[in-house]
């Protein structure tokens, strides 16, 4: 590279003639013409450089006072694999933060994310709303022993903005006063919140009930110089969620449609749902968030940091719902693909009858992950597949998308454990070519990987009674078809489809906390 760069400098500054030049216009000439090396030495370095990794869209911290369309809003951003959110904050309107952190624990719970944090902020005085005690008798999944955090809200908010590694959006689905606390306490985090996404009746003038439960913290946050976009309904009587949305989760077979179905169900909100009672509102927050381009945004021409919808497209918002609740939503950047596929025929015939439990069940990224998984492994394999699932869980873990985690495999070099490298690869992104994953060339091989992301460091395994199953499973197949029988590889295709569909990512694996960055000799 040296001798190389050494000839274009020659080359370069070869085009000038000394002898025709007076001296200062000389060395001019030659300093521009080093610097254009410069810039070629400099782009050449660029194109040899990896992508940056791709995140997920969003990265969230939620504030919400948990009446029955935050519960809505929140379970359509908890489904979404493109979204990350670091902290639930309660605030006092709806509910109390107390009652409130009950329901958003059981929320978690059956969306699997106990891992997210739970904060609760201030009691606010003569605050009492007509609709608290409906709220209070909803049950929003089963109970979770998850514990609230120790920090307050403004404190866990603090706390999260601190150790972000980008800016946050803080989506408020209550009034402004863990937020006005924020900057009161520690205005300097301002410029780590990337903007607000709050719901409010109105703007201009500022009216509605999260506006009127904390006035004042209202006035601080819209005086501070943090975006803020304020999303409402508009008063339209056509925007509701309806027995028609209600009957898509009843079809329906995907965890978002389980939750919601769960919920509206119950005695007391069916009844309601009958009446028409339940409007859109709080959900519109979580359009906003994956469907900005429904939504017609307007600028305060006098204060260009606040902004609000001044309109909306009623049908794309129930459609974008409707596919939610289905499964059939995609907010994806694939490589190649536009859309990963789904449909039946495109699929090998034992392959077609998993397809839709699968997606139900695990959800899409999962699905995508197996089936990149299969044809990358050139086989239906046992081990990969469970790789593939680890992969998910681990983002999930850490809430974030693909090509953002740092793998160390002691799955080792020759199958069946090896196998797990490659539904690694595909599933996280961390792959040999970028560099990302490392293989334990020491010690016994396991069906384990850790998996690190800022300095936190996650161990992963499988646990013993799946392992024996496989392994079990395995003998199976050697001892009556022996290695080089085909039947022992339909018999390996069969197994790996059951586990496939049966295994869920949730259960299957032993989780560790690692208390800092694993660094083996590989």
């Amino acid at each position: 590279m040296g001798m190389k760069n050494t000839g274009i400098f020659i080359h370069i500054t070869g085009f000038i003639n000394i002898k025709d030049m007076p001296v200062i216009k000389l060395i001019i000439q030659a300093m521009r013409k080093i610097i254009i090396l410069i810039s070629f030495l400099l782009l050449s370095q660029a194109i040899w450089t990896q992508p940056l990794p791709f995140k997920l869209k969003h990265t969230l911290i939620i504030d919400t006072d948990c009446a029955i369309d935050d519960m809505r809003a929140l379970s359509l951003l908890l489904n979404r694999p493109e979204i990350t959110i670091k902290a639930i904050l309660l605030s006092d309107g709806s509910l109390s933060p107390t009652d409130g952190a009950i329901k958003v624990n059981s929320l978690l719970k059956e969306f699997n994310l106990e891992n997210i944090p739970v904060a609760c902020g201030d009691l606010l005085k003569e605050i009492n709303p007509s609709w608290r005690e409906f709220n209070r008798q909803i049950n929003w999944g089963k109970v979770s022993d998850h514990q609230v955090s120790v920090l307050n809200s403004v404190d866990c908010l603090i706390e999260n903005l601190k150790n972000a590694n980008e800016k946050v959006i803080i989506v408020c689905l209550g009034p402004l006063t863990n937020i006005a606390q924020l900057i009161n306490k520690d205005p300097g985090l301002e410029s780590k919140v990337e903007r607000i996404v709050w719901y409010n009746e109105s703007v201009k003038p500022l009216q509605g009930f999260n506006y009127e439960c904390d006035k004042a913290s209202a006035n601080t946050v819209f005086k501070s110089k943090i975006r803020i976009d304020v999303i409402s309904n508009l008063g339209k009587d056509k925007i509701l969620f309806d027995t028609s949305l209600f009957s898509e989760c009843l079809k329906s077979k995907t965890l978002l449609s389980t939750v919601l179905k769960n919920v509206f169900i119950q005695p007391l909100v069916i009844e309601k749902l009958q009446q028409n009672h339940f409007m859109l509102c709080d959900d519109l927050v979580a359009l906003y968030i994956t469907n900005p381009e429904l939504f017609d945004i307007n600028i305060i021409s006098d204060e260009l940091n606040i902004r609000y919808n001044k309109d909306y497209d009623v049908q794309g918002i129930r459609q974008a719902m409707t596919d939610m609740i289905n499964g059939a939503y995609f907010a994806e950047r694939n490589i190649v693909f536009n859309r990963f596929p789904v449909q039946h025929e495109m699929f090998n015939y034992d392959i077609r009858p998993i397809i839709d439990s699968a997606i139900a069940r695990y959800g899409y990224d999962e699905w995508k992950a197996n089936v990149m998984t299969d044809e990358f492994h050139r086989h239906l394999g046992v081990f990969s597949i469970v790789g593939a699932k680890m992969g998910i869980k681990a983002r999930e873990l850490f809430g974030i998308g693909a090509d953002m985690l740092e793998v160390t495999s002691y799955a080792g070099t020759k199958p069946p454990y090896s196998c797990l490298n490659d539904g690694i690869q595909v599933s996280t992104g961390a792959t040999l070519g970028m560099g990302t994953i490392h293989l334990v060339s020491h010690g016994k091989t396991k069906p384990s990987a850790i998996f690190t992301y800022n300095n936190r460091s996650v161990r992963i395994s499988l646990k013993k009674e799946y392992l024996d199953q496989v392994d079990a499973d395995i003998k199976e197949g050697i001892m009556k078809f022996g290695l080089m029988d085909d039947g022992y590889w339909k018999l390996i295709r069969h197994n790996a489809l059951k586990y496939w569909l049966e295994w869920d990512r949730n259960k299957i694996f032993d989780i560790e906390e690692i208390n800092k960055k694993i660094n083996p000799k590989i």
